[in-house]
């Protein structure tokens, strides 16, 4: 078994698209239309609100007959709504200047950037925070 994709789920997807491509530097390589949007290392974001909207119109689950989703996707689409959390899981970036890239996404202003922190229980360990517009934490750390 092999990682495919980490995905987000995000409630503002042109919100988050900007943050993603602004913080990882680079453009996603494809989108299927508001729904996914994938960048290249592993790391896409999914729009649930896309999924909402079509199975809260019951004129379009009714001339779709049951070819979008299955009642197994429904039925869990609707439980998972209700469960959403953030911050279940920490994305851990690495780059080659910490210190570069904290002033980097400092200047940006594209989200919520912590202080410098050190730990040092295992082996010395310098990171910072940075929160997305959905409030995942990601951390980022480096020499």
């Amino acid at each position: 078994m092999k990682l495919s994709t980490v995905y987000i789920i995000t409630n503002d997807i042109e919100k988050s698209v900007d943050f993603y491509r602004r913080l990882l530097q680079e453009e996603p390589l494809y989108a299927n239309g508001n729904r996914w949007v994938q960048f290249s290392n592993h790391i896409a974001l999914y729009n649930y609100r896309y999924d909402e909207e079509i199975l809260n119109n019951e004129k379009i689950l009714e001339k779709d007959g049951g070819k979008t989703f299955n009642q197994a996707y429904i039925d869990s689409f609707n439980q998972t709504k209700v469960n959403l959390q953030n911050n279940i899981v920490v994305f851990n970036f690495e780059v080659d200047d910490l210190k570069k890239e904290y002033q980097r996404l400092k200047d940006l202003n594209i989200g919520e950037v912590s202080e410098l922190m050190f730990v040092n229980v295992y082996m010395p360990y310098w990171y910072f925070d940075i929160t997305d517009p959905d409030g995942n934490i990601l951390e980022i750390t480096g020499r």
